[in-house]
């Protein structure tokens, strides 16, 4: 979860390393780090802090050559110490890393006993000591035997003063991407970083490692060290889409992105269709996937019940380890993914696929790890998402799961061609439904100003916005720092209202559907306990215009991303960066 760059060619390094991390922030930012070559000796600048704080107290220096890393903190709390990069004993063999080594006790205590000194708690630190030991005259043998030594995850980065033209990479089950230049190439966690130096890209699989030099980059199989040939692919993502234009922050750009995010994935309707066709016949339907991509699948879920095909949505840290021992030959697995490189997602589908299942994966992010092991994929095209909580991805996932499912139901003949056109048709007319609701933003924000000192909410929904309300709930916990609670509303009653007193809030989705009246009694019993009902719905306090109520999770959503944005400034939070969170969570 912590992010990963690299330069080697002509040009500064260090400028262009601490140009990449402000790129990366979102994937960590307690500490942060950059180690560069410079006259036959390594030189770190790092420290807890976000980037640019590391940045003013750096070392100044002329490299063309270095790694970086921004860190979200696994093992040992963010400190000078524990940030990266890491060297060994004699402060020569220099790495950054981004996963967990699982094995890292077994490795260190073994190291110690030989005489090998750590300055500590990371995981991280056993690798720069294992090349050490393993170094024989030659850098990329000795890397490479180190790093078969690891279990678990990992993306690494390694540069060698000794031998000053060229860094070292390897991945298992942690993203790493190469940018390619013209007489200097990138390493990098994701592709913002590398978006305004170029487009052109190579994405590393599992177990390949490589040799990137200025003009060169070779890339071979870790385990039988022959060559492998990766196809250089182009990012169709602007450089202004990973930046604010003009925007306080990333998550209001990304909110008033959503009704381009509806746009983008309805593009994917034809591929959606071609891929229903396929599935349809699987008697078994599993949404698999994390935090608010599962909310999305859960909607999936609804939809298939609403027209009488079973189905199940599973968190993927549950599955794994439980669900996945129901899995065979007629299964269907829909795993659902803003970055693709979601950890406890990928083992799902893979523990999954050893079982037999047709594994169909709903990702943002084209040529990631779980786009890799599927046997199709729906991409929702929403553009690089640069703040942590997710918002226009979200949009994007509801409207490709809706998009599937519709087309499920059709092939099952559960619904006829011409409701789906019906569906379709308005679909197409969300994207300016959604910018009635963000013209009132400043509505919003005087809801938000009544609220933001609150510090408990509770969220209620039924049916299809019991995910809307699971995720508006963790939206304001994330980057509020509130307590919030989401309930079907029919449950409240079975001891939530025990914590329902004068002045608490309480956001209800009333959509305009057939559970309208059974809702409104929900409502009522809130206000009897004298709570402070806020009310999402055609007339309400946050208001959305009238959509059909199987639409309405798309909609219904926009007011409460916005709430718990201005929820957040109001109370003096970054919502771009939220503590303890990262972007994409790529470890267990």
């Amino acid at each position: 979860m912590c992010g990963i760059a690299g330069y080697i060619g002509n040009r500064n390094a260090p400028e262009i390393l601490f140009d990449m991390l402000r790129r990366l922030e979102y994937r960590g930012y307690d500490s942060a780090g950059i180690a560069y070559l410079s006259k036959g000796k390594v030189v770190i600048s790092k420290g807890k802090g976000r980037v640019d704080e590391v940045r003013r107290n750096s070392k100044n220096g002329d490299s063309s050559i270095g790694i970086a890393h921004t860190r979200w903190a696994t093992h040992g709390g963010p400190s000078h110490e524990n940030s990266h990069p890491h060297t060994d004993c004699n402060f020569r063999f220099t790495i950054v890393h981004n996963g967990i080594i699982e094995n890292y006790k077994d490795l260190k205590q073994e190291l110690v006993s030989e005489g090998h000194r750590f300055s500590s708690e990371t995981d991280t630190e056993v690798i720069p000591h294992l090349i050490e030991k393993f170094y024989s005259g030659n850098f990329e043998k000795a890397f490479v035997e180190s790093v078969k030594k690891l279990r678990g995850s990992f993306a690494v980065a390694a540069i060698d003063p000794e031998e000053p033209e060229k860094i070292l990479v390897a991945r298992k089950e942690s993203p790493l991407i190469i940018g390619i230049g013209k007489n200097e190439n990138f390493i990098a966690s994701d592709t913002p970083a590398i978006l305004p130096e170029t487009k052109k890209i190579i994405i590393l699989d599992d177990f390949d490692y490589g040799i990137i030099g200025k003009d060169d980059v070779v890339i071979k199989d870790l385990q039988t060290g022959d060559r492998i040939k990766r196809e250089i692919q182009t990012i169709d993502w602007d450089i202004k889409q990973a930046e604010k234009e003009g925007y306080e922050h990333f998550m209001l750009k990304e909110i008033y992105e959503e009704p381009d995010a509806v746009k983008n994935a309805l593009k994917g309707s034809n591929e959606i269709r071609e891929i229903a066709k396929r599935i349809s016949k699987y008697q078994k339907v599993y949404f698999v996937a994390c935090g608010t991509a599962s909310y999305a699948g859960m909607v999936g879920k609804y939809i298939l019940e609403r027209f009488g095909i079973s189905s199940e949505a599973v968190v993927a840290s549950e599955f794994r380890y439980s669900t996945v021992n129901a899995i065979d030959n007629n299964s269907v697995i829909i795993a659902v993914s803003q970055s693709g490189e979601t950890a406890d997602t990928i083992a799902s589908v893979k523990e999954a696929k050893k079982r037999g299942a047709h594994i169909i994966s709903v990702v943002n992010v084209v040529g990631s790890s779980l786009t890799r092991i599927s046997d199709g994929n729906i991409y929702t095209y929403s553009g690089p998402e640069i703040a942590v909580a997710s918002t226009k991805a979200y949009i994007g996932q509801l409207v490709s799961v809706t998009l599937i499912a519709l087309f499920i139901a059709l092939e099952r003949g559960k619904i006829t061609g011409d409701y789906v056109n019906e569906i379709l048709h308005d679909l197409n007319g969300i994207p300016e439904k959604i910018g009635h609701i963000l013209k009132n933003e400043n509505e919003i924000r005087k809801i938000a100003e009544k609220l933001f000192k609150k510090d408990i909410f509770f969220y209620i929904g039924r049916r299809l916005n019991y995910p809307t309300v699971l995720e508006g709930a963790l939206k304001i916990k994330e980057i509020s720092y509130v307590h919030a609670e989401a309930y079907p509303a029919g449950e409240m009653k079975h001891g939530p209202l025990a914590l329902l007193e004068e002045g608490v809030p309480v956001i209800a989705i009333l959509p305009n559907d057939d559970l309208a009246e059974k809702m409104e009694s929900n409502i009522q019993e809130a206000k009897a306990r004298n709570a402070t009902v806020i009310l999402v719905s055609e007339t309400g306090d946050l208001k959305v215009p009238p959509v059909d109520p199987l639409l309405s999770p798309i909609l219904y959503i926009v007011p409460l991303h916005l709430l718990a944005y201005h929820i957040s400034v109001l109370r003096g939070i970054d919502p771009d960066k939220p503590r303890n969170l990262a972007k994409s969570v790529t470890v267990e």
